[in-house]
């Protein structure tokens, strides 16, 4: 048997077995002890005088007793090591006639209807995963081989009728059937010969009694959690929503260890419970959005009907090699960032279909909370940047109208422009917030509008507030200096604050009015040709809604478009009158600062209300766009505020 084999010491091949090798190191040292004799006797005679120096018979006599010494202590190892080697023998036996006894119940046991594994087939799981997780049969201890095999030990045979429904019932239910099981394990192991200690840690590793922390439990929890999204979690989410599963997910993911979690995102997942566990990850980091989750754009419906059927076109089988090789044509440097296990080329056309799947409005949500936790699982996993979107967004579209009919492919990239944007709307804000400053230069310069100049111009107005807050602060400290009223400084670090998560906002409406422009729609010819001529009554009508649906969406985002950067301009106006009553105590050697400040966001006002005009444009006569022209009319007839606020002389 395997498990007699490894208990019982083996040597590597071409060398020689351990109990030869005591033995020989016993021969070793007897002669070794016989030398040592004779050469003190030899000694001493040469050190003596001739008057005093004993006769050869005595140094032979020495040399004889290192000799008998040295036979004796070689007897006694050898005799040591033959005891070891039996005794090693006989409690790998003991364990073989444990795991057999094991077995042979585990064949007798009914399969219950619920179960996906029987008893002897989800207990061969478990081993088979543990022996995996420490790295082979050599480092797994005899007490974890035994419970590992004897996971799921007559669980059958304690009813689940009389603990009540749901999962209080169940948790009853499986405490009792645990207890059973480690009292039925104790039973079998003592009847065999197993050590005591072996026994009880093994009893204990089935009954789940040692803490989480203990590196055998440990093990045995994380083959639990594989066989359950490996085989069981197909039945298991049948009857749940998505929510639940994801909540499910996430409490099992906090349970694995992070080996654990490597072997679990490489096995195969359907595209539905893919985006579970991205949430539920996501969550077991702590990488959730902490609110929801930036807007995404509803596509119109033509667009996601394109996208699906253009998808479908790409075998799939081929779809995530070809893309990577696209990708990495593009930037070499992106095997690294790829090169972890859930970024494997089978799961590409999984994430995608998962994705388009989402698109329909009732699942735009969902479909906004999975793209958040794919953004933030692999910046903090992969080191995900901004700045690798465009070769991304290059390397997706491609991949798709390679087989694209030639007559749709514009319409085709046109489609997937769209949906690209559409992702970048909910991940771009979060990734923008997070790179750092050479980060965020690369994401400018690269081949993508992201971030877009009224991003930066938010980010230079929250600078420059910054710089005033500054100074205001350090010329307070100095001496002799005047502290700014507490108001001022409370109403400059809120503006600050807003302005960042305008910068945020900024994001997210210029990738939505993009996404919203450039999609697919049906032309006004199609509802009264073709498909259309089909339909009658209530469908035109419906498709009638649909349009208009379309169109207010396409509304929507103009009007955040003009929203977002009207409201930097505003937060930077306000922050600069507040800072003007100030400006007289700020310390001579900080006044260059402070006029950079006010340039800064000088610039950045102008930047936004450039925005503003070129957008009110499209808006103008909708909805309420009347409310936005009058906050526009207002900033715009202001007098500026930026020469007071650099002019540092006494009125």
């Amino acid at each position: 048997s395997r498990w007699a084999s490894l208990s019982t010491p083996r040597a590597p091949p071409g060398s020689v077995p351990l109990w030869r090798f005591c033995s020989g190191m016993a021969a070793a040292v007897a002669a070794a002890s016989a030398v040592v004799g004779a050469t003190v006797a030899a000694t001493v005679a040469s050190t003596l005088g001739p008057e005093s120096r004993p006769r050869g018979a005595v140094v032979a006599v020495a040399a004889g007793a290192g000799g008998l010494g040295g036979f004796l202590l070689w007897r006694l190892t050898r005799s040591a090591a033959r005891r070891g080697l039996e005794g090693a023998l006989e409690v790998a036996a003991a364990e073989e006639r444990a795991l057999r006894l094991v077995d042979r119940i585990h064949a007798c046991q009914p399969r219950r209807f619920e179960d996906v594994l029987d008893e002897a087939s989800y207990c061969a799981e478990v081993e088979r995963w543990v022996l995996e997780l420490r790295g082979g049969p050599i480092h797994v201890p005899p007490a974890l081989r035994l419970a590992a095999r004897a996971a799921h030990l007559e669980r059958g045979a304690v009813s689940s009728e009389g603990f009540g429904e749901g999962r209080q019932g169940y948790l009853s239910w499986r405490a009792k059937a645990r207890r059973r099981q480690g009292e039925r394990l104790e039973e079998i192991l003592l009847a065999v010969g197993v050590e005591r200690g072996l026994v009880a840690r093994a009893c204990a590793l089935v009954g789940k009694e040692l803490p989480i922390q203990d590196v055998d439990m440990q093990t045995m929890e994380d083959a639990a959690c594989l066989i359950f999204l490996g085989h069981r979690l197909c039945q298991f989410q049948a009857d749940k929503d998505d929510g639940t599963m994801a909540d499910i997910l996430q409490k099992t993911w906090r349970k694995m260890s992070p080996q654990a979690q490597a072997k679990a995102v490489v096995l195969d997942y359907t595209p539905r419970m893919l985006g579970c566990l991205l949430e539920g990850a996501a969550a077991a980091a702590d990488l959730q959005a902490s609110v929801a989750p930036m807007v995404a754009p509803r596509l119109p419906a033509a667009t996601v009907t394109l996208l699906r059927d253009s998808c479908a076109l790409v075998p799939q089988d081929k779809f995530g090699d070809e893309f990577y090789g696209r990708l990495f044509a593009e930037d070499e440097n992106l095997r690294e960032v790829f090169d972890v296990p859930a970024a494997r080329p089978q799961n590409i056309p999984k994430v995608v279909r998962m994705l388009l799947d989402l698109l329909d409005s009732e699942q735009v949500p969902r479909f906004e909370r999975v793209i958040h936790a794919m953004a933030a699982l692999s910046r903090h996993f992969a080191r995900f940047r901004t700045a690798h979107l465009a070769a991304i967004k290059k390397a997706l579209v491609r991949s798709i109208t390679d087989y694209a009919p030639s007559k749709e492919k514009k319409k085709i990239s046109q489609a997937w422009e769209a949906f690209f944007y559409s992702v970048c709307a909910v991940s771009c804000p979060f990734l923008i917030m997070n790179d750092r400053l050479f980060e965020s230069a690369n994401s400018t310069a690269s081949a993508l509008p992201l971030p877009s100049g009224g991003t930066l111009a938010g980010n230079l107005a929250s600078q420059g507030v910054a710089l005033l807050e500054m100074c205001l602060r350090v010329s307070g400290l100095s001496q002799g200096g005047t502290a700014a009223p507490e108001e001022v400084l409370h109403r400059i670090t809120e503006a600050r604050d807003w302005l960042m998560d305008a910068v945020r906002d900024d994001v997210n409406a210029y990738c939505g009015l993009v996404s919203s422009f450039i999609a697919v729609t049906a032309t006004p010819e199609e509802p009264s040709s073709a498909n259309a001529r089909v339909l009658q009554g209530g469908a035109v009508i419906a498709a009638a809604a649909g349009a208009a649906a379309e169109e207010a969406e396409r509304r929507r985002w103009l009007r955040r478009s003009v929203e977002v950067p009207l409201y930097i301009a505003e937060l930077s106006y306000g922050a600069a009158v507040a800072c003007l009553q100030c400006r007289r105590q700020i310390k001579r050697s900080l006044q260059p600062e402070w006029v950079a400040g006010a340039k800064l966001m000088r610039t950045a006002t102008e930047i936004a209300l450039r925005n503003v005009s070129t957008n009110l444009l499209s808006i103008r006569g909708q909805g309420n766009s009347e409310a936005l022209e009058k906050r526009f009319a207002k900033l715009r007839d202001t007098e500026p505020p930026w020469e007071d606020l650099c002019n540092f002389g006494i009125s």
